[in-house]
Formats: C-alpha cells, structure tokens, sequence
C-alpha cells in the first residue's frame, strides 16, 4: 500500500468517526432548538422539563457548572424560586470550588485545553446568578437572604481582576512552559451593578431605611457616569426613586434577549527564531481564504519553521427583537420601562479579562505540543522508511498522522457557556393606590408586538418591596 492510498484510507476512516459525532451533535441540538422555543413562547415548565429529562445528552461529566445554571434561570423562570436558589447556589459552589482547583493546579495543567477541564463558569455568569438568586428571595418574602446575595456580587466585583493574577501565575511557573512570554489577565471596567444596587434600593425603601436608599441611589448614578462604556443610555430613572410613596409603589423588571453564546475562530501559528506570527484568517466566498489580521511578537525559545492550527473562543452578542416594553395595570397604561443594565456587553467585558490568558495559554500549548508531536512524526517516518519494510513504512506514516490530528484535536476551542441568562435588564416604578392590580408586560420591536407576558393579580401593598419581575427570551 503507497502512502497516498494509506492515507485515503485513514481519511474515510476519520470521514466515518465525524459523521458519528455529528448525529449526537444534532441530536443534542434539536434538543436545545426545542428548548429555545419553548422559552421564547414562555413555557417555561415545558423547557425546565426538556432540559432535565435529557441532561445525559445536553451536559457532559464536566459540565455540572452549565446544567445547575441552565437548570436554575428556568426554574426561576417558570417561578419555582426554591428549586432555582437550590440550583443557581449549587453552580456557584461548583465555580469556586473549581477555579480554586485550576489556580492550585495551573503549574501542573499549562497542556490540558480548557475542554479538558471541569468548566468553571464565566463571570458573568457567577455575577449574574446572585442577581437572580436575590429576586427569588425578594418573591419568597426573604429580604435578608437577597441581602446576603447583593453582597456577594459587591464581592465579587472587588476581586474580579485579582483572581485572575493567581491563575496566570501558576502557568508562568509551569516546568512544561520553556519560553514563551509571561501570561498575564486583561482588565474590565465593570465593577458596579446598576441592576444590583437597585435590588439593594428597593429592599431598603421598603424597611424604611431611606439612607441606605441615598446610598444605592448614588452607586447607581456613579455606574451610569464612571461606566459610560457599559452604560451607553440615559438612566431610567429619576431621583423620586428616594422618595417615600404616597401610598404604594409597584416595580418593574423586565429581563428581554439571549446571553451570549461563544464560537471558535481558527488562527495559524508560524515559527521563526525566538519570535512567533498569528494569523487569522476567514473564509470568502469570491476570495477564498482571505487573511483578517496578524499578530507578531516575541516567543523566546521557540525555532523556525513550524507551522500550527488552533482554535481560540470568542463572545458573539445574540441581542434581543425587543425595542420597546410597557406595562399596564388593569388594562390602563402605566408607562413603558427604561434600559438599566446591559447584560450582555457586561458578560462581554468581563470575558475580556481571561481572554490574555486563555490566548497565550493556547498558544503556548500548541506550539509545546505541536513541536513534539511534529518530532515525533518526523522521527516514525525516518524509522519507518530506514526499516526497508512495508509494514515499517506504513507505521510511520501512521504514527506521523496520527501525532498531527491528536493535536489539532486537543486545541479545539472551549465553546462551553450558559444559554438562558437574559441580554438586557429594563425597569419602571409607579405610585398607586394600595390594592389589587392585574398586570400586563408587553414587549414590542418596530414591527408590532412580540409577545405578552400576563403577570396576573398583584398585591400592592405599603412598606412591600411589590417588585414584580417579567421576562422574554427573544
């Protein structure tokens, strides 16, 4: 057998194993498909139902993390307020517990892809699920258990950028990491909630605690003007937010669009002496492949003439339809709702502080791996072809085959992340005669109304939080 056909051979053989992937693939996202559009329709039991009754398709042995998340907004979601605190509290274990387990093991770990590892969340995500936590205790009338929430994402937000200078340590002080340059973390901007001082702000008015109402009034106006990157429209709100009601105030949240979802972008490694060249490059349909951009910089250590492929991960926006969301009480039009977060260019932001990490890491590790594994092949085939027999022949070109796709299949980029947390959060309040009101959430786009959510009968009473949260997926 020539090598040509040797390798033929080898292709269909790979060809087959693909195909096979590729039916769970599809399996497992016409699964999510239905999952989606029962969110978007508001069934919410119907996609908490669906998610759990096929979690051995959905979610692999490492991804504890994005089952309890996905899991808990659902439940939250569909108004099952313990389930969710249950499942949003056990992610957020499961994400320190596991990010202090890649920090002590960062020396030992510089070759593993990240797919190799139990996922440990975004930070978005581990922000974002005290949010959500904090409304379900608000629901279940436990004002101190959504304090105890609040104070966790301030946490957090104060030790956004440090937790990373550990991690990036341990994988500078790896034996396996010979040369290259220090990896170190990116910076964010973010670190105040607008959204989470104002769940702060309404449980304070509520007790009557109007300086604690001062203070979170003026977090949140130091959000929208110290943040204007992330805050990039006007505050919904004004200062009579501190002023105690005439009677009753009830308020809005609304929650519209996707969090977003990550896709691979495909970069080549070339070698020259003690420096190395990144290229990405993307697919044109008249062009060919047509080269987007490069990056040179200096890689001691490494020799010339290598040549590697790997995938890096990158945040793609999903947005939302949603232009415009009003609320009305008893059929009569109480206003429309502000935008006062956007989630979504948040969990952008702070993905950007990984993002060095993950980039150095990843190349790091291919040209270490790929430097091998090309040695090595190289290596087979000179024995293969010295051993004058077919059979040596053909287990080198194997084994030189077989070193390039264990490459290339270990740098595939870590696609893992979170599907129901919402793109943009929006809010209004009303004074109102205490009472009963029966409230109505529509959500409209240039092109009419997309969808209404009846929130039914709600009780506004004197010295209640009455925040009532609404939600559309789309």
């Amino acid at each position: 057998m020539d090598s040509r056909t040797l390798r033929r051979t080898i292709a269909v053989g790979a060809l087959g194993a693909v195909l096979l992937l590729s039916g769970c693939a599809s399996t497992r996202n016409t699964l999510f498909v239905e999952i989606d559009d029962a969110s978007r329709a508001g069934d919410f039991p119907r996609a908490v139902e669906l998610t759990e009754e096929n979690q051995d398709r959905l979610y692999g042995n490492r991804d504890g993390v994005l089952f309890y998340l996905d899991t808990g907004m659902l439940h939250h979601y569909a108004g099952n307020f313990q389930v969710s605190t249950q499942r949003l509290s056990e992610a957020e274990r499961l994400i320190e517990e596991y990010f202090t387990r890649s920090v002590r093991q960062a020396a030992a770990s510089l070759l593993l892809n990240d797919n190799q590892l139990d996922y440990a969340g975004e930070d978005f995500e581990d922000i974002y699920l005290n949010v959500f936590n904090a409304l379900s205790f608000i629901s279940m009338g436990n004002p101190e258990g959504a304090f105890v929430e609040i104070r966790r994402i301030s946490n957090k937000l104060n030790l956004l950028e440090d937790k990373y200078q550990g991690l990036a340590a341990g994988y500078n002080q790896s034996d396996e990491k010979d040369g290259g340059p220090a990896i170190q973390p990116g910076t964010s901007r973010f670190y105040n909630s607008a959204l989470a001082r104002y769940l702060s702000l309404v449980m304070y008015r509520a007790a009557g605690n109007y300086d604690g109402v001062r203070i979170d009034w003026q977090q949140m106006q130091e959000a929208f003007n110290r943040q204007s990157n992330l805050y990039t429209f006007p505050m919904p709100l004004t200062a009579e937010v501190m002023t105690p009601p005439a009677d009753a105030r009830l308020s809005v949240l609304a929650f519209t669009g996707r969090s977003p979802i990550k896709l691979a972008s495909t970069l080549w490694i070339t070698t020259q002496d003690n420096r190395v060249t990144i290229a990405v490059a993307q697919e044109d349909e008249r062009a060919g492949r047509v080269l987007q951009g490069y990056e040179s910089f200096a890689f001691p250590g490494v020799e010339a003439g290598y040549r590697f492929k790997f995938e890096l991960p990158r945040m793609v926006l999903r947005g939302s339809e949603v232009t415009g969301v009003r609320v009305f009480a008893d059929g009569r039009l109480l206003g429309e709702l502000g935008m006062l977060e956007d989630m979504q260019q948040i969990a952008l932001d702070t993905f950007q502080i990984r993002e060095p990490i993950i980039f150095l890491k990843t190349v790091t590790r291919t040209i270490i791996k790929g430097v091998a594994a090309q040695r090595a092949g190289r290596a087979m085939q000179e024995a293969g072809a010295q051993s004058g027999s077919t059979f040596g022949l053909v287990a080198g070109i194997v084994g030189s085959i077989a070193a390039d796709v264990a490459v290339d299949a270990s740098e595939q980029a870590d696609l893992r992340i979170s599907r129901f947390f919402p793109a943009f959060a929006h809010v209004g309040e009303w004074d109102l005669p205490a009472g009963q009101y029966d409230i109505r959430v529509e959500y409209h786009s240039p092109r009419g109304l997309l969808f209404t959510e009846e929130l039914g009968e709600v009780s506004v009473t004197p010295g209640e939080p009455n925040l009532v949260s609404s939600f559309f997926n789309n």
